[in-house]
């Protein structure tokens, strides 16, 4: 699983939570890539997900942009008090996506 999205809009933060339960407002920004694992269990069975955070800024796009594929689904993370991050979804990060995620993602 990726989550990507424009630069400071939480995507590490999300991460962090969701994976460690754990919420910091003091968090660097992600350099290329980061990831954690997390174990879930799914109607009786163990999954392991892998789960990779990206860095938003436009300095790290065309690295971001190999771990489309391969991956099973991807979170587009927006702030809800940044309009910009919101309008970059539909101008680069669903068309980003579209043209690099494996068909079935």
């Amino acid at each position: 699983m990726i989550i990507a999205g424009s630069s400071g809009v939480g995507k590490s933060s999300l991460l962090l939570q969701f994976v460690d339960k754990i919420f910091s407002e003091n968090l660097l920004s992600t350099i290329g890539v980061d990831f954690k694992f997390k174990t879930l269990d799914i109607k009786g069975k163990k999954v392991k997900m892998q789960i990779w955070d990206t860095a938003g800024s436009e300095a790290f796009r065309s690295i971001v942009s190999a771990y489309y594929r391969g991956a099973n689904a991807v979170i587009l993370v927006y702030a809800i008090d940044d309009k910009f991050s919101f309008e970059e979804l539909s101008k680069f990060w669903i068309k980003e996506v579209n043209k690099y995620r494996e068909p079935d993602c």
